[in-house]
This record gives C-alpha cells, structure tokens and sequence, in this order.
C-alpha cells in the first residue's frame, strides 16, 4: 500500500497488446484501460491506461509469472506504482488488485488475487495463511469499508 502513486477503483474498458521497443529489446506489451470510479490516492483522470509485460500479439505469446489479468468489465481496486517503467504498475504483481463482487445480498465486496474475500486490510500483501483465525467464517470487508482503512492507513504512514 506505501509506495503507491496511484489508488483508485476502476473498471475495465478495453485491453490491448501491441509490440514495443524498450531498451533497444522488443517486448509484449498489454495496455489496459480503466474508467476511473473514485481516486483514493494520487491523481488520476477519467480514465487510466495501464501497462504491463506480456500478454499475445499473433501467434507470439510471452507469459509472465504471477502477472495480474483482468476480465473484460470487472471492477477492481488497483495500487500503482510507475506505471510504464516496471514490469508489472501493480505494487507486488497480483497483490496490488483486488477485484470487487457483489455478494448474496448485494454488497460489493473485496477479494484477494486468490479469489477469496479479503476480511482484514492487514492481510494485503500476504501469502494464504492456514491459521485458526483464518477457518473462521468472517464476511469480506465492503468496497466502503476496504477503501476507508486504506485512506486510514495511507493517512496514518503519511504522518510518520
């Protein structure tokens, strides 16, 4: 979460891979774009347009470990950091998303990149744990809920 430019609830637009040349190397580069629903940190415009390493162009494929993939629509809270410059904007790869689904009763809730709900902000980050504490049944954290701990988190590491 610390080292992030950029904090925001998006959904995805559109996704694309072309070729590009970066550092006298040609690579796969997947671009994808997000309508921006709310900024939690950093600034964003309407829309922002993310790159990542990887992906398909013809009958070429480089895959990338533990590279994040979005579905067409979803709806995600992302953490960027230097998007263009690293390998992956996403702090961590995979651990800098977190999708969003509705549940039975209609609540848009969190999930880590396992697909599991996400019940405490201090788990960001962290592999899956088989812990006592984590074979009790808790309910996800809320999209509202997730988003205020983070901005308290943020607010209280900006203070230090």
């Amino acid at each position: 979460m610390r080292g992030a430019d950029l904090c925001f609830t998006g959904q995805v637009r559109s996704q694309r891979a072309e070729w590009r040349n970066n550092g006298g190397q040609k690579s796969i580069v997947p671009l994808v774009t997000f309508v921006v629903r709310a900024v939690h940190t950093g600034r964003a415009d309407a829309t922002v347009t993310l790159q990542f390493l990887g992906g398909t162009v013809g009958d070429v494929t480089l895959d990338v470990s533990e590279m994040p993939k979005f579905k067409p629509d979803e709806r995600v809270v992302l953490f960027v950091e230097k998007n263009g410059i690293n390998a992956s904007p996403l702090l961590g790869f995979y651990h800098g998303k977190f999708s969003l689904r509705r549940d039975a009763n209609g609540r848009e809730t969190v999930l880590t990149h396992e697909g599991g709900p996400l019940v405490d902000v201090a788990e960001m980050g962290r592999p899956k744990r088989a812990t006592v504490a984590a074979t009790v049944k808790r309910a996800a954290l809320s999209h509202e809920e997730f988003t205020g701990q983070v901005r308290d988190r943020l607010a209280r590491t900006a203070g230090k």
